[in-house]
């Protein structure tokens, strides 16, 4: 019976605790909410920014930011789809077969001032010296792309299975061109 009235007096102990702790964070929020300073710091914050004129201002400002990353994504990403179009058919000129291939991602250590890193994954098949030569267009090309890794498998008689990653690196637009 010591058993059962000890785990009562312990959930009776914390049901206390937990009461007493909810009435002195609502004292604490009450005694906050009265608190005369507020409304003058925010009447001090808004005659500071301009007053509504001003939050337009910036309201009209951020609005032209996001607007400008926006177009910004767009564009890299139309140039992504189309320098994969171009490596793709690079690859199906040559009789390579691309089976899979991965979205461009960022390189989050690639750490140079204006440029960014983007990589992606392509898996296929065919001769290895048409893959070679592949990978050769796509080194000459002057999009600062470069094959980060290779996997090669024998798939058959002058066949082979193969996964690559390809980084290419993205010198980021200056302003007002």
């Amino acid at each position: 019976m010591s058993t059962v009235w000890r785990y009562a007096a312990m959930i009776l102990a914390g049901a206390v605790l937990l009461l007493g702790t909810g009435l002195y964070t609502m004292r604490t929020a009450l005694a906050a909410g009265r608190d005369p300073r507020e409304p003058s710091a925010t009447r001090k914050v808004l005659r500071q920014v301009g007053g509504e004129a001003g939050l337009a201002a910036r309201k009209a400002q951020l609005a032209g930011i996001v607007a400008r990353l926006r177009q910004e994504r767009v564009a890299q990403g139309t140039d992504a789809a189309v320098f994969s179009r171009r490596i793709e058919e690079s690859f199906a000129e040559l009789g390579l077969e691309l089976a899979a291939s991965s979205d461009w991602k960022p390189v989050p250590k690639f750490k140079v001032p204006g440029a960014a890193a983007f990589e992606r994954t392509f898996a296929g098949t065919g001769p290895f010296d048409r893959l070679l030569d592949a990978l050769g267009t796509i080194e000459s090309w002057p999009d600062a792309a470069r094959v980060r890794s290779l996997s090669i498998s024998r798939q058959g008689p002058g066949k082979i299975a193969f996964t690559l990653e390809i980084t290419a690196i993205r010198a980021a637009a200056k302003e007002g061109t």
